[in-house]
């Protein structure tokens, strides 16, 4: 098991902020001046589509105001101040029994995905839609933390996440998903009695999903390996892979009856319901151009730059630092932005490693054709987007894109396909209104002669 490192240092300021999902942002429950503990609540629900939010130190409010994020969009967050006698909330065991209990207590932990949707809303999605098969998707190692005395005792903790999840959710089924190259997690949940069940890991090839293995080991829990899929918006190529079943366009999981979690998620409800702990901790992998890189358990709210201190700072001067994954993250403009609930890694590069090039006009290599996961057009996408044209994006699917990454970084003439693509699906998202003009490139439709 990957060892994951604990930041003991307080940073001189932490700024939580009262939207760390996708939805409403939180009434602040704190005043300039207050003193606050860890696992205070400082953030309550203002709706439905929200999470509530904690602190992670004991500190005094020195300010209340709008403040980057590693969106890249500024949110309105609480500052806090450490103070010097550390206090703590008393962390009390939830015992819940029925399933709405399990609910407000995932709310009011304000437990979040990694992808950003309040994971009571993954579990209860409402619209009358009914979940009948959770999904715990540790293809991704990130977020696995803990006092474990081996990989067994992590298997058990997640094994008794899921069921939580299910009971939360009233489904019938659950799986968890491993990667088939992780032999030490395969061997950690291989072989493994469970609730009175021998539970084998069982390979996704073929046609063969989870229905199948339901069937085949008599159990309402399962245990699945296949290959890693990643990317910003991998939810419904995921179900496909899992159960076979395909999503509508522009529909999410939940409308084939399926919810998927991630191990992190899972780690916190399980805390919370065993511990009485909220969230107000991760683990963050950090990588790139610093002197110790490592995957480090920190305190929600712990600015960027704070963490790279712990990991021994920058090595060389720092060209670019990105949020959630080289190829498919967000560049960040100053270092101070906080670790949020939804952050997972830090990327540092150096200026060599900087792409300065200015984007040539397309070749039509299909190079982004070739290595599309979803089997779309990227480059057709890319011009599409680029002269505004989102009707004709829209009707090409663009929304099925999964932001992997793999045509940009395949493109010989370095446009920038996924952010076009991102632009596009923006635009259609916001209706077409409010999308800010955007400058034509030198990108052209037809072949690179110019014309059509």
């Amino acid at each position: 098991m990957a060892e994951i490192s604990i930041m003991k240092n307080i940073p001189e300021k932490v700024i939580i902020p009262l939207k760390q999902h996708n939805g409403t942002v939180c009434e602040p429950l704190v005043s300039k001046g207050d003193i606050v503990k860890v696992g205070q609540k400082i953030g309550e629900c203002t709706s439905d589509i929200c999470a509530a939010v904690h602190s992670s130190i004991c500190g005094e409010v020195i300010s209340i105001e709008d403040f980057p994020t590693p969106s890249g969009t500024k949110v309105m967050s609480v500052i806090l101040k450490p103070t010097e006698v550390a206090e703590c909330v008393d962390f009390t065991p939830r015992d819940a029994t029925k399933e709405e209990e399990l609910i407000s207590i995932i709310k009011d932990a304000g437990i979040v995905e990694n992808y950003g949707t309040p994971t009571h809303l993954v579990l209860r999605p409402g619209d009358g839609f009914n979940i009948d098969i959770v999904l715990i998707n540790a293809t991704a190692s990130e977020w696995i933390w803990g006092d474990y005395k081996s990989p067994r005792d992590y298997a058990l903790q997640i094994l008794e996440s899921l069921k939580l999840l299910m009971k939360a959710s009233n489904a019938s089924n659950g799986a968890i998903v491993l990667r088939n190259d992780n032999s030490e997690f395969i061997s950690a949940f291989d072989g493994l009695v469970f609730d009175g069940k021998r539970l084998n890991v069982a390979p996704l090839v073929g046609k063969r999903r989870a229905s199948y293995y339901f069937k085949d080991q008599q159990s309402d829990i399962v245990i699945l390996s296949q290959d890693r899929i990643y990317g910003q918006n991998i939810l419904n190529l995921f179900t496909y892979n899992v159960t076979g079943r395909h999503v509508p366009f522009n529909c999410n999981p939940a409308s084939v009856g399926v919810a998927i979690c991630s191990v992190q998620s899972a780690k916190a409800f399980y805390d919370v319901v065993h511990n009485g702990k909220p969230y107000i901790e991760t683990v963050v992998s950090v990588s790139g151009k610093v002197n110790n890189p490592q995957k480090i358990l920190v305190k929600i709210g712990t600015p960027f730059k704070d963490v790279i201190e712990a990991c021994g700072g920058y090595k060389g001067e720092p060209g670019k630092l990105i949020a959630n994954g080289a190829i498919t993250g967000v560049a960040q403009y100053v270092d101070e932005v906080p670790v949020t609930k939804t952050t997972f890694s830090i990327t540092v590069q150096d200026k060599s490693e900087v792409l300065r090039d200015e984007p040539l006009p397309c070749v039509h290599c299909a190079r982004c054709v070739d290595v599309c996961p979803v089997n779309l057009i990227p480059a057709r996408l890319a011009t599409l987007a680029d002269q505004g044209r989102f009707d004709e994006c829209n009707q090409m699917y663009v929304n099925n894109c999964i932001e992997c990454g793999r045509c940009a970084a395949s493109c010989p003439s370095k446009i920038p396909i996924l952010q076009l693509i991102r632009y596009a699906k923006v635009a259609i998202k916001k209706a077409y209104e409010d999308v800010p003009p955007k400058e034509s490139s030198n990108l052209k439709l037809g072949c690179s002669c110019g014309s059509v």
